[in-house]
């Protein structure tokens, strides 16, 4: 016989703890940590933007922490706030969610000056103070590196929001452009910007303001082919930037491909890529002889195509532009395909952080949100790379919050000193050890 079977419930009990100061999210004293030894609270005290109630550095700091831990808006704060141990952890000391709403509003819009009056452009002025002092810190953990990689690209981020403009996908965005270093994981410098602004507007801009922000360092410039301005790689040859640009596709430079001989197999670290290189005579645009003369004098242009007799079905991104006369051809096309695995992977991580999603249909308000964001990741970036172990390195931020920041702890405040406790045996304990003793021994 087949024995009965008998149905059960469940077997969970759902009951409120006597240990009210519990909190899901021992990275706050991490984050907060950070943020002391780096000066960055010291500078958020010098804002004074807040006459009454919580001061500036409280406010800034619980946006911070909201972002860092996951939120996606500012609704989520209420229930971080409601957490007895995350309150005890802030100083007792945890604003409403609609008083950071306001204070995102008080935060100034550093309005650029453009030739064009299509669209909004700007950025935040204070979150920015703190991102300069942010990324020349990374900058000197690094080693102080005399060369640094800029991965110029605009993202779209789509949106609902009544005041939104129609981007040139056909749909409501914002269009905010970025630049970002591989080689320190940050983001530079970047611009907020209405979803009808053009691709094409603010790189050299943008440039200028990392030259500002690290007068001591050699750029290097990568861009899709919104960089191919004649203008602008004029200027960064007067600068002497080397760049690799993709080259927009036209009616000309088809037919310079169809003429160009010497093909070569593209082979990069050894391995054949099933393509083929060669240089291609293609002549710019100009306006007189001297400038046609300094304009060929100045670039290289070469040319891939897949191996598999496919010598007319050329198509954008096979075309790259340089000013870099010496490097051989594969050392150029390795270096500029980087752009796409270290620009396109760091769009995925703000928007995971919380671009994505925008509080307001204010221009102003989504402008300090997006500072925000970006201010936030390059934070976390800094942790990763000069706190933690080798085997955190690596992750991506969602993987880092789940293993590092959201972990269970007790707070118990006694004797005027906070205690955080772990559970027993918490894999995360052994790298907030690890992380505390770098902390204490960073020199800044």
């Amino acid at each position: 016989m087949q024995p009965l079977l008998r149905q059960k419930s469940l077997r969970f009990k759902l009951q409120f703890s006597a240990k009210n100061n519990l909190s899901a999210h021992a990275g706050f004293v991490l984050v907060h940590e950070a943020l002391k030894k780096l000066g960055l609270i010291d500078l958020m005290k010098n804002f004074s933007l807040k006459r009454s109630g919580f001061a500036d550095e409280v406010v800034l700091q619980a946006l911070i922490q909201l972002l860092a831990h996951g939120g996606q808006s500012l609704s989520d704060w209420d229930y971080l706030r409601h957490e007895k141990g995350f309150v005890l952890m802030m100083g007792n000391l945890a604003p409403a969610d609609d008083t950071l709403y306001r204070y995102l509003k008080l935060l100034s819009l550093q309005v650029l000056e453009r030739s064009s009056q299509c669209g909004q452009v700007g950025f935040c002025l204070e979150l920015d103070l703190l991102q300069q002092k942010l990324v020349h810190d990374a900058w000197l953990q690094k080693g102080s590196p005399k060369v640094l990689t800029l991965d110029l690209d605009a993202m779209l981020i789509e949106t609902d929001k009544r005041d939104a403009l129609f981007c040139y996908e056909s749909y409501k965005a914002y269009h905010p452009l970025n630049a970002y270093c591989p080689e320190l994981e940050m983001l530079l410098a970047h611009e907020f910007r209405d979803g009808n602004v053009s691709p094409m507007e603010g790189l050299k801009r943008l440039v200028e303001r990392c030259q500002k922000l690290l007068p001591q360092v050699r750029f290097r410039v990568r861009s899709d082919s919104a960089g191919y301005q004649n203008e602008f790689l004029d200027w960064l040859d007067s600068q002497g930037i080397a760049y690799t640009i993709t080259v927009r596709e036209t009616v000309a430079l088809q037919e310079n491909l169809k003429l160009t001989h010497d093909w070569q197999p593209l082979k990069i670290d050894g391995f054949d890529l099933g393509e083929e290189v060669a240089l291609c005579l293609h002549v710019p645009t100009f306006q007189n002889q001297d400038q046609l003369n300094q304009r060929m004098d100045r670039r290289r242009y070469l040319a891939l195509r897949k191996t598999h007799g496919q010598q007319e079905l050329f198509s954008l991104g096979q075309v790259v532009v340089t000013n870099d006369l010496q490097s051989s051809p594969e050392k150029i096309v390795k270096f500029h395909r980087g752009r796409c695995g270290s620009v396109e992977y760091f769009h995925s991580q703000i928007k995971d952080s919380g671009a994505s999603h925008l509080p307001s249909n204010s221009f102003a308000v989504n402008a300090a949100w997006y500072s925000l964001v970006c201010l936030t990741h390059n934070l976390l970036r800094f942790i990763q790379h000069n706190l933690l172990p080798d085997h955190l390195q690596k992750i991506e931020l969602k993987t880092l919050r789940f293993r590092l920041l959201n972990q269970a702890v007790l707070v118990i405040k006694k004797a005027r000193s906070l205690t955080v406790r772990f559970c027993q045996n918490a894999k995360a304990f052994q790298d907030y050890c690890f992380a505390w003793q770098k902390l204490a021994h960073l020199n800044l």
